[in-house]
This record gives C-alpha cells, sequence and structure tokens, in this order.
C-alpha cells in the first residue's frame, strides 16, 4: 500500500474532521482521563480488525486495560519497571519484527513518566520511537494525560507527532481540538469540534459564539501542564 494512504478511525466524524487518519501517523490523544483515550481506540481496533490488519496492543500501565483478548489482537506485555533503555529495546524489537502497516496501539504514555520517576524519559521514548514507526508506514495510537507533563515535553511530543489532539469532556459533551495534523489541511480542521452522538458519530466544528465560548469555558476548568521545565 501506498504510504500516506487514508484509514479510517473508526468514527466518520474523525475522518471527516482530520481528513482520514494516514498510513504513517502517529496519533497523540491528549485526554483528562483513560475513558476518553478508549472512546478513540476502540472504533480503530474495529475497523483495523475488520480490514485484517497486523493489530497489535502494547500494555505496560497500571491504568485498566483499553482492550480485551479478542480476535485479530495481539497483546504484548511489556514492563516499563525495567527501565528506559530496556523497555525501549523491547518496543523496538517488536516493531522491527512486526513489520510494514501494522496497527499499534499504546497505554498511556504519562504512566512511563511514573515508572521511570523522569518526564524527560517519557518525552525521550516517544521522540525516539515515533520516528521509527513513521518508517515503517504503520499507525500507531498513544494517550497522554493533560496536567502531568512540562511544557517542554509536550513540545516534544508535538514537533514529533504527525497529530496531536486535545479532548475534552464534561457529561455528555465531548469536544475535540486538533492541534497539529501533519500534511493536510480544511478551513475547519483546527477549530475546537462537538461529538454528535447521530447515525454517522459526527464532529461538527464550532463556529458560533455561544458554542465556542462554552468550549473555552470548559477547557479553562482543566490543568495544564506544569510550569516546570525539565
Amino acid at each position: 500500500m501506498p504510504a500516506f494512504e487514508k484509514i479510517s478511525s473508526g468514527i466518520e466524524g474523525i475522518d471527516k474532521a482530520l481528513d482520514f487518519i494516514r498510513l504513517g501517523d502517529n496519533v497523540v490523544w491528549q485526554v483528562s482521563d483513560i475513558k476518553e483515550y478508549a472512546f478513540f481506540v476502540e472504533p480503530l481496533v474495529r475497523q483495523a480488525v475488520k480490514e485484517k490488519r497486523n493489530l497489535i496492543y502494547m500494555r505496560f500501565a497500571q491504568h485498566k486495560p483499553l482492550l480485551k483478548q479478542q480476535e485479530g489482537l495481539k497483546i504484548i506485555n511489556l514492563d516499563a519497571n525495567a527501565g528506559f533503555e530496556s523497555f525501549t529495546i523491547s518496543v523496538h524489537e517488536i516493531i522491527e519484527q512486526e513489520g510494514k502497516e501494522s496497527f499499534y496501539i499504546f497505554d498511556s504514555i504519562s504512566e512511563l513518566q511514573v515508572a521511570w520517576s523522569a518526564d524527560l524519559m517519557m518525552g525521550n521514548f516517544f521522540v525516539v520511537t515515533c520516528p521509527f514507526l513513521f518508517e515503517l508506514n504503520t499507525i500507531a495510537y498513544f494517550g497522554i494525560i493533560r496536567g502531568r507533563h512540562s511544557f517542554d515535553t509536550i513540545a516534544r511530543i508535538r514537533e514529533t507527532t504527525q497529530i496531536l489532539v486535545d479532548v475534552y469532556s464534561e457529561k455528555n459533551d465531548m469536544y475535540i481540538h486538533p492541534l497539529k495534523v501533519w500534511e493536510r489541511y480544511s478551513n475547519s480542521m483546527f477549530l475546537p469540534h462537538k461529538f454528535e452522538r447521530n447515525n454517522s458519530n459526527s464532529f461538527t466544528a464550532l463556529t458560533g459564539g455561544l458554542s465556542v465560548s462554552k468550549f473555552y469555558a470548559l477547557m479553562e476548568k482543566r490543568p495544564v501542564s506544569s510550569m516546570i521545565r525539565t
């Protein structure tokens, strides 16, 4: 398959908002709760299983598993407590063995910061792993927890990844705010979008003053990255 081929995320509204996921994309979802990340993981997995993709779940965190064992999914358990070097080598060996155009779901990499007691090392893991995945035309989902990391670490992740999306939710409302979408653009792509629970599960770009104000009021309730520089 050609590089940058359009791939469905499993959610029609995300495909429209981001002009699809592309082979080679690393997609980072910045969330407040792991349930928000799972909301986007599960449809991609269903779509990948349907298309008979080579699908791998990298399991290493203490949070509740994002996915259960199922046909078409490989679950690989890793030990984050082994340290940065050992963990990174293990991940890269798996990526090399699985080969081109594989699909990966990673647990929240914010937990690597906890395991290694270093925000810098978590950022280093992403910076050295993301380009390797890109070279092999894979698709990889990563979750990070808002407010756990320094501005410097988030900036490094943003610079390295192909897609970075902020996710906000409150009660029955969910919003996404694409912060980076590499090599594609539309007039509404970088606006906040609200999830509409309908047959197409669409995300509608917010253009009206009232809806935009409500979104930014929700944003202000959420923690921002630490002011600490690493």
